[in-house]
């Protein structure tokens, strides 16, 4: 048993790591608190928080200075030819990639009706209820939706679809990278909460094991997904 809980909970402080970063706005050089504190603040011991900080290093999210701490870096920029765009710069290579992501994460869904557990479900409901505590701020809610779609991945039981998801990093919801900005609040709200309500719909298929429903859901979703950003760029071009 120790054999398998021991990779779950070092994913568990890893992704409480990725959040940590992220919510704070924690920028590259910026330093990591000490082990002993994320020891606590994680509940875990400090080979947990070790593996954990080694497999961020491995994916050029941290980096270590001899004697100074632990600090966020700079992501490795993508080698030529990769399949992934390197930065969400470009409102083409948004709608390009949207495109790519549904021909895995409709599939994900169907799966994820099928195989679901309850603590997948559970996982679904927390990454929408933080949705719904950061629809008012500058986040637009962009590490939520990352935790939803997560979710997802993780109750297809393939681990493939996961590392999908993981790998994309900020590129999966690009809107706060591509500097998405609103005419006024309720331009804003009715932009996520129209993205919460799909949530939703995916979420409900998925607790009935209703496959092909999940499937429609979330090409409904990765659709809407498409068409407001093409309108907001279009509007953004216009101002």
């Amino acid at each position: 048993m120790a054999d398998t809980a021991a990779p779950r909970l070092t994913d568990r402080v890893k992704d409480g790591l990725n959040r940590m970063i992220m919510d704070a706005g924690m920028q590259p050089g910026d330093k990591l608190p000490p082990a002993d504190q994320l020891c606590e603040q994680f509940s875990v011991s400090r080979t947990v928080v070790r593996e954990a900080i080694a497999s961020l290093k491995a994916e050029g999210r941290l980096r270590s200075l001899r004697g100074s701490g632990v600090y966020v870096s700079e992501p490795p920029k993508p080698v030529g030819g990769s399949m992934f765009m390197e930065a969400p710069q470009d409102i083409g290579e948004v709608l390009d990639f949207i495109e790519f992501r549904m021909s895995v994460e409709i599939e994900a869904a169907g799966l994820a009706a099928e195989r679901r557990t309850e603590t997948n479900l559970l996982r679904m409901e927390q990454a929408m209820s933080q949705f719904a505590r950061h629809l008012e701020d500058n986040t637009l809610a962009t590490d939520a939706d990352r935790s939803f779609h997560r979710a997802i991945a993780d109750a297809t039981n393939n681990k493939r679809f996961r590392l999908f998801v993981d790998e994309m990093g900020e590129r999966l919801i690009p809107r706060r990278a591509l500097g998405a900005s609103f005419t006024d609040e309720k331009d804003k709200a009715e932009f996520l909460e129209n993205i919460q309500s799909e949530h939703r719909r995916i979420f409900e298929a998925i607790t009935d094991r209703r496959a092909d429903d999940a499937r429609a859901a979330m090409r409904q979703h990765l659709e809407g997904g498409r068409r407001r950003y093409r309108e907001w760029s279009l509007a953004h071009d216009g101002t």
